[in-house]
This record gives C-alpha cells, structure tokens and sequence, in this order.
C-alpha cells in the first residue's frame, strides 16, 4: 500500500463553489502541505483495517537488538498463529527506530523475502523510495519481482541498485538472465564473464543461461529451483527437473513455479501446495493452480490434488445432493487423517473450509470430530460451534470435543461463564490418564484470563501439565523485557522466536503461557488467543 503525496490545495480547490462565501471569514490563507515520503520503515502492505500494528511500534525500539532479532526469523513457519503474527509485524508501517536503522531495515525486508511474501514485499520496495537503491533491498525486491512472473520488473530493480564496482554474484546473474531471454546474447556472455572475474562464476547458470538463450550445450543441467531467479531461468530454458528439486527450494522459488504456467508438472502442483501451506499465496489462488493439474498427471501429485478431484468430481456427478456430499466428505475427511503434522493439518483445514462449511454429513463419527477440528483451526467459530454440536450428536465422546471446546473458549477469550464451562469439561474430560493433558490446556486458558476458582488450582496442582519443550530462554526473557517497555513490533517478533519454527504446539505449558502473558501485556490480544488456540488444538506435546 504505496501512500503517494497528496496537494491539500486541490481538494480545496475543487469545493471552492460551494465554499465562496466561507472563505470571506477565513482569517489567513490555507497553506498547501504534502505528506512526508515513504521509506523503508514507513511503507505498509496492511491498512489499519486489515490488521496493522500502530506506527509507533518501533518508538522504543535499539536498530541494532531489532537487526538481530529480523535476522533470526524463521524462513518457514509451521504455525499459522505465529506466522499471522510476524506478517502482521513486518507488513506493518511505522516511524524508524532512533539511530542507525539502515542495518535493520535490510534485515525486515530479507525476512519477508525469506517468508516469500512476494507480492507484499514488491509493493513495499516499490514504496520505499530512496531504500530501494541500497543493493540488498534491491536484491529482494527483483526477487520478489521474478517470483510474481514479472520479469520486466525484476530487471529494473537489478539495473537500479547501487551496486558500486563489485556487483554481488545474484545481480549479475540476473543481468545475463534478462539479457539473454531477450535475445541478447552478448550482454549476457559479458555479465557471466563480469561473474567469472569476481571469482562468482557458477557453472550451472554459464549453462542454463546458454540455454535460455538459444544456444543450449550438448548436456544442458538439471532445473534447478533454490531461488526465485534459478526457477524463471531453468523454466526459460526449459530445463528438465532431477531428482527431488524442490529440496532445496526456497518460498519465493515455489511460488514462482507455482504460479507460471510452463512449469513442470507434478513440480508446478508441489510448489503451489507447499506455497500455500507456508501461507503465502491464497486459497483461491491455490485452488485454482492445483485444479488445472492435468488428470493424467497422478504420481506424486500432493494429498490435497487427489482429495480436491474427489470434491470437484462429486460435485459435478450426474446425482448431486446426499451422495455427493457424502463423497466429498469422504475424502475431505481422509486427507485431514493423513495430516499428521499440525501445519499439514490447518494447510488441509484451510484449503477445504468453504467445502466442510457446505457438507450434509459426515463419513462416520471419526469423521464429524474431524470437520469440527478443522473448523475450530480456520477460526470460523460460528460454523466451528455447528459441528461441534452435530459431532456430540453423531455421539463423540466428550474426550475428544472436549479440547475443542476449550480452544473455542481461547478464541472467544476464555472469559466468564464460557471459559470456566470450558476448562471444567476439559478436567472432565481428561480422566486419569488425561489428566495431564488436560492440565496443560487449563493453565493456557488460566494465561488468557479464564476465571481459576479452588477446584481448578487443585487439579492444577495435582496434575502437572504435560509435556513440550522450553521455548527459547534468552528470546523469553528479552520478550519480557520488551513487553515491559511497550515495545510492541519487537515484542512480537521475540514472541515468534521464543515460539521457534514449529509454534506453541511444541511447548510445555508455561512457555506457552508466558508468550501469552507477553503478548497480552502489548494488546496483541486477538494473537495471544490464536497461539493459544493452536496450542490446545495440537493436543499435548510427548512428555
């Protein structure tokens, strides 16, 4: 969201008929004044509306400590909670840290490179005035450019960086890239010698860019996809993939496969599912992509292909109503069973969401558990709370909508009546053997501010909450600090941190509690009730 000048005057201006004899009573001249320039810290990808921290979240803020703390950010985030709260930080415009903040403003725009927010990073660095000349910034946002398919861009954020006498090795490789798909293949030759004489020279882009231009060898390489820039040349050049290419492919690459049209299948329908999973393209989007895998395309296509054929086909049989919903509800069902992983999980909750929300019944009451878990992940609690209740119907056992109860609380906020309701059927629910379990999910509540009477210290008490691992101990102390001084985006980004790629579902209970109590201390309330809600969600780590 690129804030551009505004003329005060011309507004005026063009209300100056119905403003005439108003201004005879004006005692001075209106002065006309322009908003201040974006930079690299101001510019925004969120409005207010959508979730934007307020500007002030960097006001008491070191650049230094927050340049550590970007730089250490995730690549890949397996919880939705956690990455819904770093995107709201970093897409979030703000005034810049006092001091030196140019360090720390590479590292904010590396991390939402290395997150493959592609789109939200290229409409900041298109807003970052006079930042989108420093050669890093500008490394991210061709990048950026290269993973949405658009070239012309991409290149002109090369051609403008302020790369001095030594251009770094991506810079170049990108210049022959643009050279040589244009046809030309002399500037290419020279950027790949300009690599060669920097001691930055690469065999496999001498080979691929020979390729892309016309003049492939007698053994062109393998695809390879690590990056944005290698995917769109090896696609160009219509290299063929090797084994396992996407090992070591990184967001902004997967996206750029995903959503380029000569990509190579399964590669293209991994890519996008794999994006979508790490949250940085949509549900449409992905749907659509995954949707147009060819049908004869069936080996090592992605869980969700196969589940979302079964859907599509059930909807489109010649008898729709009960049977096809069945159908469809069958394989919904199975691919959220195979989800072992907590973010394979919401990935499959999320994809199917409007479906589940749609269905007339479950496979069976495995099944109705299932939908209303999924339900509960996605945050729909209106829907969630329908299936909640048809799955006590179909007769689940209160074990197992117990926690789901309890992370509806979480959402809602664990206060009064519902959270105490909550947290005693989840004491009831545990049993003996349970017992732990349940205990974890009550001291989360307790952290969201569910009302603790004596019977529910007691069995805090007596049960010790199971399981998890301890969340980074300097990132919790220094999210307590932060916390105390209101540093609000730092704060945020610690609580990330101290969370660790995998989130809350790893962590014992009082970790988990702590980043709550942290989180609420900031007002970041409505995140402190989703990395809750995800943590009871999860089910209890292994002990």
């Amino acid at each position: 969201m690129v804030t551009r000048k505004l003329a005060l005057a011309a507004a005026l201006g063009a209300l100056a008929p119905m403003m005439a004899h108003a201004q005879q009573a004006l005692p001075a001249p209106i002065e006309t004044q322009a908003l201040r320039e974006l930079d690299a810290w101001s510019v925004s990808a969120l409005a207010p509306s959508q979730g934007a921290l307020p500007t002030s979240l960097w006001s008491q803020s070191d650049p230094e400590v927050l340049a550590l703390v970007l730089d250490r950010l995730p690549a890949v985030y397996e919880s939705p909670a956690t990455l819904n709260l770093a995107r709201r930080v970093l897409f979030s415009g703000g005034e810049a840290p006092r001091g030196d903040a140019s360090a720390a403003a590479r590292e904010r725009f590396e991390a939402l490179g290395k997150m493959g927010a592609a789109d939200e990073l290229a409409v900041m660095a298109a807003g970052a005035g006079p930042a989108l000349a420093d050669v890093q910034i500008a490394q991210y946002a061709a990048q950026a450019e290269l993973a949405r398919g658009r070239r012309a861009e991409a290149c002109a954020r090369g051609r403008n960086a302020n790369a001095g006498e030594a251009p770094p090795a991506f810079l170049l490789r990108l210049r022959a890239y643009c050279a040589a798909v244009t046809g030309d293949r002399a500037a290419a030759d020279l950027a790949l010698e300009f690599a060669r004489a920097a001691n930055a020279e690469d065999p496999w882009y001498t080979g691929a860019v020979a390729a892309a231009g016309g003049a492939p060898g007698a053994r062109p390489p393998a695809a390879r996809y690590d990056n944005s820039l290698s995917a769109q040349l090896s696609i160009a050049a219509n290299l063929r993939p090797g084994p396992n290419p996407l090992a070591n492919s990184s967001t902004l690459a997967m996206v750029a496969l995903a959503r380029n049209d000569a990509s190579p299948q399964p590669q293209r329908a991994q890519a996008a599912a794999l994006a979508f999973r790490r949250g940085v393209i949509s549900v449409q989007e992905a749907r659509t992509i995954l949707a147009a895998t060819p049908a004869e395309i069936t080996s090592a296509v992605p869980p969700i292909v196969t589940a979302l054929r079964r859907v599509q086909a059930a909807a489109a049989s010649a008898t729709p109503g009960a049977a096809g919903s069945l159908e469809a509800a069958t394989a919904i069902a199975e691919v959220l069973r195979q989800s072992s992983a907590p973010a394979d999980f919401n990935a499959a909750a999320r994809f199917f969401a409007a479906d589940i929300a749609g269905l007339q019944a479950a496979p069976d009451q495995a099944g109705a558990v299932l939908f209303a878990r999924a339900a509960v992940a996605t945050g729909d609690r209106q829907v969630a709370q329908r299936l909640i209740q048809s799955a006590r119907q179909a007769g689940a056992s209160e074990a197992a909508l117990a926690p789901l109860d309890a992370a509806m609380a979480a959402l809602a906020g664990a206060r009064g009546e519902q959270g105490t309701v909550a947290m005693q059927r989840r004491i009831d629910a545990g049993g003996a053997s349970g017992a732990r379990a349940a205990a974890r999910d009550v001291a989360i509540l307790a952290a969201l501010g569910a009302p603790v009477n004596g019977s529910v210290q007691r069995f805090i008490l007596a049960n010790a909450p199971q399981g998890g691992a301890r969340a980074d101990a300097g990132a919790l102390v220094a999210l307590s600090a932060a916390a105390e001084r209101g540093a609000i985006g730092e704060g945020a980004l610690l609580a990330v941190l101290a969370a660790g790629e995998a989130g809350p579902a790893r962590l014992d209970a009082e970790s988990v509690a702590q980043i709550i109590h942290a989180l609420r201390a900031l007002r970041l309330e409505d995140d402190a009730r989703r990395i809750a809600a995800e943590a009871i969600l999860a089910g209890a780590p292994a002990s």
